[in-house]
């Protein structure tokens, strides 16, 4: 009673009546509690990791210092990073002197190829020649001296002039600038010329031997020379093209040291090439091609031969020639196909068909 009087007292004196004053004490104390649990979260969710992995019994979970294993996680994240953004970044094109200008060149977006290669070249070659200037000294039962003095013979044609020609050489060639490349071959041509030569003998030899009783008829010598020739080759090669086609122009100058008797043989191959290039891979290209090609050859073949029985005493005919040759029809069609296996690997094959000559050319080549 007493109680609830000191309580009706202080609910009269506070001006509220006995059940409000009651309400009201409920109402401060479960506001208090909820303020309360408020500020936990609060420090829960601003406290640092570690304070949040702390054990309840260490003291009141709040913000704390960094512990001596947080310190050692921050170093070793800190010094992870920039280990992690050079592994990721990409690394930067080598600097090279050549091709000049190609540093700028990548800087713009350009592809461009290693700038040194060697490799290897095979080339098969068959091809017919006109003659010119054929000159040649006749004589009977003996060759003539290699001094004889050699005149034109309208009496000595020829009928027949062809070549079958291998090369297998080592070539290396150099990007000088992005698009024009300059390279030098050295190689070994082996193969056969085949020369008719018709010999009108009732004009080149002297009566008795040859008369109109006993006319000695025109005479036919199948020739057929050797080839062993060193050969070497200079020129360039202008490029224009983009990821999907390129065109290219070809010029080279080859000279092929004879042996023997024969004389140097000297070519000049000029060349246009274009086609699309599709991309099977990172750095795998497929380009096929076609275009056209010049090929002029000239060369200077001497030797002596000689016939079976020509006279009544069965001694033979014979002939010391030299008879200029050139390519008949220098102009072929040309088809082939480059593969870039990679940035360092690369091969290509192709065939020039003209009207009277056959080329097929293979390379293997490495970049670097």
């Amino acid at each position: 009673m007493t109680s609830r009087s000191g309580s009706g007292a202080q609910a009269a004196a506070s001006g509220f009546p006995p059940m409000a004053a009651d309400a009201c004490a409920r109402h401060a104390r479960t506001m208090l509690h909820r303020i309360a649990l408020v500020s936990l979260a609060a420090c829960l969710v601003g406290a640092p990791l570690p304070a949040l992995a702390q054990d309840l019994d260490e003291g009141p979970v709040g913000p704390a210092a960094p512990t001596d294993e947080f310190a050692a996680d921050t170093r070793t994240s800190s010094e992870a990073i920039p280990q992690v953004e050079e592994e990721s970044a990409p690394q930067e094109p080598r600097r090279r002197l050549f091709p000049l200008g190609g540093n700028a060149a990548r800087a713009r977006g350009y592809r461009i190829p290693e700038p040194y290669g060697l490799g290897m070249l095979m080339v098969w070659n068959t091809t017919n020649f006109n003659s010119h200037d054929l000159s040649a000294a006749v004589a009977k039962g003996a060759a003539p001296e290699p001094d004889a003095n050699m005149l034109p013979l309208p009496s000595v044609t020829t009928s027949r002039l062809e070549g079958d020609n291998r090369m297998l050489g080592f070539k290396a060639d150099l990007w000088v600038f992005p698009g024009v490349n300059v390279f030098a071959s050295i190689g070994k041509v082996r193969g056969t010329n085949r020369i008719d030569i018709d010999i009108d003998a009732d004009a080149v030899i002297p009566f008795p031997f040859c008369r109109p009783a006993r006319p000695c008829g025109t005479v036919h010598l199948p020739v057929e020379t050797k080839v062993n020739n060193t050969t070497v080759t200079l020129g360039t090669l202008l490029v224009y093209g983009n990821e999907h086609w390129f065109a290219l122009g070809s010029i080279a100058k080859t000279v092929s040291i004879s042996s023997k008797e024969r004389s140097d043989v000297k070519s000049t191959n000029v060349g246009f090439r274009a086609g699309p290039r599709f991309r099977l891979g990172e750095d795998t290209y497929f380009a096929p091609y076609v275009g056209g090609n010049y090929f002029d050859l000239d060369t200077t073949v001497r030797g002596v031969v000689a016939s079976g029985p020509v006279f009544e005493d069965g001694e033979a005919l014979y002939l010391r020639y030299e008879v200029g040759m050139e390519t008949s029809h220098p102009y072929a069609l040309v088809t082939g196909f480059n593969v870039e296996l990679n940035r360092h690997l690369s091969l290509q094959a192709e065939i020039q068909a003209g009207a009277t000559s056959t080329r097929v050319l293979a390379t293997t080549g490495v970049r670097f």
